[in-house]
């Protein structure tokens, strides 16, 4: 049972509540930047303090890191491996080869954000360090149990809190718009906007239905008896952002989940701290009908009635509602609103009135002006101050302890000892300061032992069972009994406390060490992403050196591939499969390697992991998310021929990346329409039919163009692929054309543009445009205005900008 700690409030409550262990990021490093973090100077104090009530803590270091940040991780690290923590959770390739040379002891977990989804990419990860594996929160009881029967590395599974629209390591939305990545702690959440639907470029109407691409949370209790069947080994609350309350409630349910014996009360009570609604996620499969309903997007608790009108009575403004909960004064309450919220009434109740069978009337206050309310709205149970305090009171009054036995024995005339074994495993031993004396009246009963040995107080024991092995008629005195229970109970909770050696490994030997791959590197080159055979064509009619075929649906991608071998003059052909694999997809892979093409684009970590036994040459894509030399060696060592570095990198990070000798291994994408969201929910099945899955859709993808149109008024495009899943691309290319000539110079030679629903006009002034830049012909700014006003095909600077780096 793992639970968030945002701070140290938060910590104590997920102790208390019964957590077996706990999550925290330090400041810096850690994909919860808003989150309040712990201090890495007093993180001694807090190992110890978790360690001596038998919790585990883990440090997130679970974002990419830059170059010029290596030595800020190197000091992270140490002070980890120092203060004894239990493990550190990991998202970046490099960082885990970091943490594995400065402190082989000590554990690495890969973050959700390492985007595994299938068994290969867990043994990607065990092959990096990694002791265990955050799976994506995408996969289902099925797709974990495949992964389960192929790999024995430890698994972890997200069972309760929010849920992100996206897969976690591939989203870049927050970056591509504000610069502020997602893989750097700062997400800023644009999955919870209000979007519109544009199906074959008229508006569609969907009345109320605005967040369409925020989903409810996660509640997977129910599921926790069959993630235990499965092996799971540890089960995963998201809340790094929410108060103790929420973790309190939320890790007393899957406690109780775990030991089976969870009531509704508890569920209700966790849903009550925080829900933006709930269900079981994709752990049940695909539903793209019940992920998203679109109406809200933060949280809005518990559903309390439907609204059926208002009445004024004695001078108020009252609600009558209908089909009520549990309603009561001082409870919050949300009247929900109309588009986008637009309307919606909250406040607390002041009054509650009976009206009848089922319903109640509710006075909001005097300074509460109810206005027009349409009959059949729904009510929301925001908070309750009794469930809150109930929850608080509960791991106050009772907080969870861990169970010792505890052996008393000895000797007549000699000094007694006390020794102690916790459920945890571990154990201490003191020797008292008296020693065994004969009974000069009455001897020691076994009760009074076990009243003064069970007298724990404020330790974070409980005595389980005592063994007493003394001779007949002894007498202990009952001072130097409690004398040494506190001993003992201060020798118990240091001995689980221990520091981790680390090497003399340093971030400056690993750069140094971190070299491209003693081989020729690849052809130079401009290639050019398609999305259909056509968009083939006219990119090398333009000029493009090869081109990558990423077909979303697959279809047509054998026939194009040899209507392009069929031209006069050769054409370089690289096939893409989609960017996530889940278990039983590496059959998609297979089918398009058997196309024998030039060259393969590895997208996920399990394709990487097979890279180096490939007949065919693999180019890793930005989606192995590489920022900084050592990751770059890490992937390039996996037999990749190129690799793309990722789009987190700004225009000066990218070019000092490429300044180092990995330059002329790199394949820089240089305009492209960003990849927004990456993501297992379909908006085009959820929105243009009643169909859950892909068996019962209907397929509108093959049929309309669908576009989600943002605050701004831009349209960003919505592609499926052959496993349904969804990409939102940005409405605007990014170009880099400005970082070309640094790039050049830095020795970059492979050059990528990639394609959405271009036209061949389009593609024809594109391709022909970089090709002139790349040749000379032809500067930065003038390919800007060039393809701005032929055609009016938009440029933006997008993730390419620099801003100013965090004080980390």
């Amino acid at each position: 049972m793992l639970a968030p700690a945002g701070d140290a409030a938060s910590m104590r409550a997920a102790v208390r509540a019964g957590a077996d262990a706990v999550y925290f990021g330090l400041q810096g490093f850690n994909a919860r930047a808003r989150a309040t973090n712990f201090d890495a100077g007093a993180l001694t104090d807090t190992m110890r303090e978790l360690h001596a009530h038998g919790v585990r803590g883990y440090v997130t270091l679970n974002t990419l890191v830059f170059d010029a940040e290596l030595p800020a991780l190197e000091a992270a690290v140490r002070a980890c491996a120092a203060a004894g923590v239990d493990a550190v959770i990991v998202q970046d390739l490099g960082v885990a080869r970091l943490v594995h040379e400065l402190a082989p002891d000590l554990p690495i977990h890969a973050s959700t954000q390492m985007t595994c989804t299938d068994a290969a990419g867990v043994e990607l990860a065990r092959d990096a360090g990694a002791a265990r594996v955050i799976l994506a929160r995408e996969l289902s009881v099925d797709d974990i149990a495949a992964i389960r029967r192929q790999s024995d590395v430890e698994l972890e599974v997200f069972v309760h809190g929010a849920l992100c629209i996206s897969y976690s390591g591939q989203c870049l939305t927050s970056e591509a718009i504000g610069g502020r990545s997602a893989n750097r702690g700062a997400c800023a959440q644009a999955c919870r906007l209000p979007y519109e639907l544009v199906v074959d470029g008229e508006l569609r109407d969907l009345g109320e239905h605005a967040y369409l691409l925020s989903p409810e949370d996660l509640e997977a209790s129910a599921i926790v008896p069959r993630l235990v069947e499965l092996g799971v080994t540890s089960l995963k609350i998201e809340g790094r952002l929410k108060g103790p309350e929420y973790v309190a409630a939320t890790t007393a349910l899957y406690r109780s989940a775990i030991d089976g014996a969870v009531d509704e009360s508890q569920r209700k009570a966790a849903l009550q701290t925080f829900t933006r609604g709930s269900g079981p996620g994709f752990l049940a499969g695909v539903d793209h009908q019940r992920l998203v309903e679109g109406r809200a997007c933060d949280h809005r608790g518990l559903l309390a009635g439907i609204v059926e009108r208002l009445e004024h009575v004695g001078g108020r403004e009252w609600l009558l509602v209908r089909d009520t909960g549990d309603v009561a004064r001082g409870d919050g309450v949300l009247v929900e609103g109309g588009w986008a919220g637009e309307g919606e009434i909250g406040g607390r109740v002041w009054e509650v009135e009976t009206a009848g069978e089922g319903a109640l009337r509710l006075w909001l206050g005097p300074d509460k002006r109810l206005g027009e309310i349409p009959t059949g709205r729904r009510l929301f149970k925001t908070s309750d101050p009794r469930v809150l305090g109930e929850v608080s009171a509960h791991v106050e009054r009772e907080p969870a302890r861990v169970p010792i036995d505890v052996t008393l024995s000895g000797r007549a005339g000699e000094p007694f000892t006390l020794s102690a074994t916790s459920a945890r495993g571990h154990a201490a031993s003191v020797t008292a300061d008296a020693p065994v004396e004969r009974a000069r009246t009455a001897p020691t009963t076994r009760d009074v032992l076990e009243d003064k040995l069970g007298k724990l107080g404020e330790t974070p024991f409980t005595l389980a069972s005592l063994t007493v092995d003394l001779p007949g008629g002894a007498m202990i005195p009952m001072s130097s009994l409690n004398r040494a229970r506190r001993a003992l109970t201060d020798a118990l909770a240091a001995s689980t406390h221990q520091r981790r050696p680390t090497t003399g490994a340093t971030h400056a030997s690993l750069l140094a060490a971190a070299v491209p791959p003693d081989r020729t590197p690849p052809a130079p080159g401009l290639f050019v992403l398609c999305r259909t055979e056509e968009q083939a064509h006219a990119a090398v009619d333009a000029g493009a050196d090869g081109v990558i075929l990423d077909f979303l649906a697959l279809t047509g991608t054998g026939a194009a591939l040899r209507s392009l071998r069929a031209r006069p003059q050769p054409v370089h052909v690289t096939v893409a499969p989609p960017r996530i694999r889940k278990p039983g997809e590496e059959k998609i892979d297979r089918y398009l390697l058997d196309l024998a093409p030039d060259a393969f684009l590895v997208r996920s970590l399990g394709a990487l992991r097979e890279a180096a036994t490939s007949k065919v040459p693999c180019v890793g894509d930005f989606s192995l998310n590489v920022t900084n030399r050592i990751t770059a060696s890490e992937v390039l060592a996996r037999g990749l021929s190129a690799f793309t570095p990722s789009f987190d990198l700004d225009a000066a990070q990218l070019a000092a990346l490429c300044a180092s000798p990995f330059g002329p291994w790199a394949e820089v994408v240089v305009h492209h329409p960003m990849p927004l969201f990456h993501m297992e929910h379909c908006v085009i099945a959820a929105l243009l039919s009643d169909g859950r899955d892909h068996r019962t859709c209907g397929r509108p993808c093959d049929s309309h163009r669908v576009s989600l149109r943002d605050r701004a008024g831009m349209e960003h495009p919505v592609e499926a692929d052959v496993g349904c899943r969804n990409t939102v691309f940005h409405a605007a290319a990014q170009s880099a054309a400005s970082v070309v000539p640094t790039l050049r110079s830095s020795g970059v030679r492979r050059f990528r543009i990639e394609l959405v629903r271009e036209t061949a006009a389009d593609v024809g002034r594109v391709v022909g445009a970089y090709r002139a830049l790349l040749e000379d012909r032809l500067g930065a700014p003038e390919l800007r205005r060039t393809l701005q006003t032929e055609g009016g095909y938009g440029v933006v600077s997008g993730s390419l900008r620099v801003l100013s780096p965090p004080s980390w």
